[in-house]
């Protein structure tokens, strides 16, 4: 659930909510955890771009998250996959991405709590124990990552923070007539640590369509952040160069985030969300878009 006030709304005028004329309030309550199964195709799209918006890079690839409901109200098990049936494997697939996610909603629909979370902390504990060994990082470094690691909340949203958003807005009530000023926090690409950005949420109707409505969120660096990230930015360059070749001197960095949420208003579910990260370093674009679909429910 996203912490807002509400910044600019049109005069108070209620509306009858008769067909043809659109609600005050809005209230995206998804019903996918009232199912036994439920699938979304993710489609990912990397790319670099240079000072004339040409691609210097683009990756693809496609994969399918599947629900699949078990013992225990709205508890689900989520699993990658290369195909929408569960039967291949994703080749592409993570460390913490190979192993099953037991997820449990509350009764809006929204994600509540990683149940297998300890298993997802193992591995990021496994991971963190190699690169002590390799002496990547410091035991004490280490040992200040298993005290922060210990927690659900901070293990679930390293582990499946793009699941958390996608059904984040079934907690909210949302005036449509109102723009709602928003603080995310996004991690910094450089450090690791969040950043919290300033932003905002709308509300579109979809042109020729009755139950259709969008939802759009956009955070980006301001005038407070973007120095932050310059340094970070000039001390990750400095730390990974291997003395051999000259650094080239950053002089801005910018950094935005942006979610397009598609919402079904007869079937009461996020038919399409599009996550948008852009990070900007002097003229050059690093893009790095997520758009999960919709695919089956039973």
């Amino acid at each position: 659930m996203f912490t807002s006030t509400q910044a600019q709304t049109a005069d108070f005028n209620p509306k009858l909510t008769t067909e043809g004329l659109k609600p005050d309030t809005l209230y995206p309550i998804s019903q996918v955890a009232k199912d036994r199964r439920f699938v979304y195709q993710l489609i990912t799209q990397e790319y670099i771009t240079n000072e004339n918006d040409y691609f210097l890079d683009v990756k693809l690839d496609t994969c399918y998250l599947i629900f699949q409901a078990m013992e225990g109200e709205r508890v689900f098990k989520m699993t990658y996959h290369a195909d929408e049936f569960g039967a291949k494997p994703w080749a592409k697939a993570n460390g913490l991405q190979l192993l099953p996610f037991e997820i449990k909603f509350n009764d809006r629909g929204a994600v509540e709590e990683l149940v297998n979370w300890k298993a997802h902390r193992d591995a990021l504990m496994s991971s963190l124990s190699i690169q002590v060994q390799a002496k990547v990082i410091t035991a004490t470094e280490f040992d200040i990552q298993r005290t922060k690691l210990n927690s659900e909340k901070i293990i679930r949203r390293l582990a499946m923070e793009d699941m958390m958003y996608l059904f984040d807005l079934s907690d909210d009530t949302i005036r449509e007539d109102g723009e709602y000023i928003r603080i995310k926090p996004v991690r910094s690409p450089f450090s690791g640590e969040d950043i919290y950005l300033q932003g905002n949420l709308i509300t579109e109707r979809m042109p020729g369509t009755k139950n259709t409505v969008k939802f759009h969120t956009k955070n980006a660096a301001g005038i407070h952040e973007k120095p932050i990230l310059l340094a970070e930015c000039n001390e990750y360059a400095l730390a990974n160069s291997d003395g051999t070749q000259p650094i080239t001197e950053i002089q801005r960095v910018g950094l935005n985030n942006e979610v397009d949420y598609q919402y079904n208003l007869l079937q009461r579910v996020m038919s399409r969300v599009i996550f948008s990260d852009v990070l900007a370093i002097n003229f050059q674009s690093r893009g790095n878009i997520r758009t999960y679909s919709l695919w089956d429910r039973k």
